[in-house]
C-alpha cells in the first residue's frame, strides 16, 4: 500500500469510527487531518489524557486518542453511557476501550491478520508529551465536539 493510500485508509477508519460513536451524543465534528513523513520532526499536540495502543506486524507503531481532561470525561461518559463527574477509573477504561475500537477499525482496513494490537495504556497528566525513539510517519485526525477537542493519531513505520 502506498503512503498516500495508507494515510487515507487510516483517516477514513478513524473518522468513520469516531463519528459513528459520538455524532448524536456529543455533537462531534471532524476537523482537519494531517499526515507527516518520517523525516519531519514530531511535535505532539498538548493533551491531558492519552490512550495508547501499540501495533506490530506488517507495520510497526500505534495509535493515540488524546484530549484535555474536560473533553476526555465527556468522551468517556458518551461512550460508556454513564454519568462521569471527573476523570476516574471508569473514564480511564472507557477512553482505553475507545482507542481499542478505533485501532481495531484501522487494523481491519489495513490488513487484519498481519497486525497485532497491545492492550490499551492510558497516560494522564496535564500537558504530558509522548515521544518516539524512531522516525515514524503519522496521520492525525482532529475533532471538535460540543464538550471540547480531541485527536486521534496513528504513527507507523512500514517494513
Amino acid at each position: 500500500m502506498q503512503v498516500a493510500n495508507l494515510a487515507e485508509v487510516i483517516r477514513e477508519a478513524i473518522e468513520e469510527t469516531s463519528v459513528a460513536f459520538f455524532t448524536t451524543d456529543i455533537g462531534i465534528k471532524a476537523g482537519p487531518s494531517v499526515t507527516t513523513s518520517a523525516d519531519q520532526p514530531y511535535v505532539p499536540p498538548q493533551a491531558d489524557v492519552t490512550a495508547i495502543i501499540a501495533f506490530n506486524g506488517i507495520i510497526e507503531g500505534g495509535l493515540h486518542v488524546s484530549a484535555p481532561f474536560h473533553a476526555a470525561v465527556a468522551l468517556a461518559a458518551a461512550f460508556s453511557g454513564e454519568e462521569i463527574p471527573s476523570f476516574n477509573i471508569t473514564a480511564k477504561d472507557a477512553i482505553g476501550e475507545l482507542a481499542n475500537i478505533i485501532a481495531g477499525a484501522v487494523k481491519s482496513r489495513i490488513c487484519d491478520d498481519q497486525i497485532n494490537l497491545t492492550p490499551p495504556q492510558v497516560v494522564v497528566g496535564r500537558d504530558h508529551q509522548i515521544g518516539y525513539t524512531k522516525p515514524l510517519e503519522s496521520t492525525k485526525c482532529y475533532f471538535r465536539s460540543d464538550e471540547g477537542p480531541f485527536f486521534v493519531e496513528v504513527f507507523y513505520r512500514r517494513y
